[in-house]
């Protein structure tokens, strides 16, 4: 793989490799290439991987570097109640 000859330059490659093995870092390029196709989104590589949240994020970032991959794309929407408009869920709520 072309990604592992960035070992270097990306330290979360190494730990990925040598926390998890180079199967749970194949799968997960895998699907972070799938991620790009927009197909699976990241926290289903941290579910289907077992890495960290964190870990997943910094090995999508690297792998996007890598392979010189739109990074918008990459960046996930963060949505905070003071973002969100609360007409926008048609929500019945009744009170007993």
């Amino acid at each position: 793989m072309a990604v592992l000859s960035h070992r270097d330059e990306y330290p979360v490659i190494d730990r990925v490799l040598e926390e998890h093995g180079l199967l749970t870092f194949a799968l997960a390029h895998d699907l972070v290439m799938d991620h790009n196709d927009g197909d699976v989104p990241i926290r289903q590589i941290s579910d289907l991987t077992g890495l960290s949240s964190g870990m997943t994020y910094d090995l999508v970032d690297a792998i996007y570097a890598i392979r010189d991959f739109d990074t918008t794309a990459s960046s996930p929407e963060t949505y905070t109640p003071s973002n969100v408009d609360s007409d926008q869920y048609d929500v019945d709520v009744t009170e007993e």
